[in-house]
């Protein structure tokens, strides 16, 4: 007999807080929608910059983290230079990673500028290591939730399932700092696990902000992949986000999980690149 996707109990008022009815986005335009990819991120960013061991700068023309060698990884986001201010704060924010021998992260999207931005971090040593198709999909239409197989179930978790051992410093580290994310009250991250047997075996997280949702990090084992949880965690993510009153869901893709997302009825708004300079020798 096949298994449907599942909750746990929990209080309502925890699970089912509405986003304020004015930050919610209802302009779908593209150039909207294109822009809520990029700020939406910028938010998952935030959270990760609230964490202790993360140096955060919000400045009036950029953001950016500093977390070393551990995670989350050092980022800068949200550039709106002008094309006379470009290289001088490409040069400036770059200065703090070099001095302290760190590599440095920059994504790139529809809000940032200047539109050349990426040809200025590619005169500072930068590479693009992946461009992402930003999509976004309205949630009034995506189907109805898929079969899981027998013996699975997805939860909605207090905190991130540990699919690898935390045998290393990274691992836990990364751990710790989702799960700290996942605390913070007031609840801006939603957890899912994917369980066959009762063994968590994938996870996705929701992170309300910037008027959508943005779906994070769908991932199954490899051994449990094609079998229906991926579609199962993303469901489930999406209904969340349909009854905090959100009404539109945004995401990064991959390759990957292109397909996938399609399925839901994701459409691509925009792109996002990932800059990478490494750290110096």
């Amino acid at each position: 007999m096949q298994s449907q996707a599942s909750f746990p109990q929990e209080p309502a008022a925890d699970r089912n807080v509405r986003a304020p009815v004015e930050s919610i986005l209802s302009d779908f335009s593209l150039e909207k929608l294109a822009a809520a990819v990029e700020l939406n991120s910028a938010e998952w960013l935030r959270l990760e910059s609230q964490l202790p061991w993360v140096e955060f700068h919000d400045d009036s023309d950029v953001m950016w983290m500093f977390a070393g060698d551990t995670w989350p990884r050092n980022t800068v986001a949200l550039a709106r230079f002008t094309a006379a201010t470009a290289n001088r704060r490409i040069e400036e924010v770059l200065a703090c990673h070099l001095a302290r021998k760190a590599a440095c992260n920059w994504i790139v999207g529809p809000v940032s500028a200047p539109p050349d931005l990426g040809r200025h971090l590619r005169a500072h040593g930068f590479s693009c290591r992946i461009h992402c198709a930003g999509m976004a999909c309205d949630l009034s239409t995506f189907p109805s939730a898929p079969p899981l197989p027998p013996g699975g179930t997805v939860r909605l978790v207090d905190e991130p399932p540990m699919l690898v051992p935390l045998t290393t410093e990274l691992r836990r580290r990364r751990h710790l700092g989702r799960k700290t994310m996942a605390q913070q009250r007031p609840r801006r991250i939603w957890c899912f696990s994917a369980m066959v047997d009762g063994v968590p075996v994938g996870e996705t997280m929701l992170c309300s902000g910037a008027g959508v949702g943005g779906i994070y990090n769908v991932e199954v084992r490899e051994k449990f992949r094609r079998r229906g949880l991926g579609s199962a965690l993303l469901h489930a993510a999406l209904s969340q986000a349909r009854d905090l009153g959100l009404r539109i869901a945004v995401l990064g893709a991959t390759g990957m999980g292109h397909a996938l997302y399609s399925r839901f009825n994701f459409r691509e708004v925009c792109k996002l690149s990932f800059y990478r300079r490494k750290k110096p020798e």
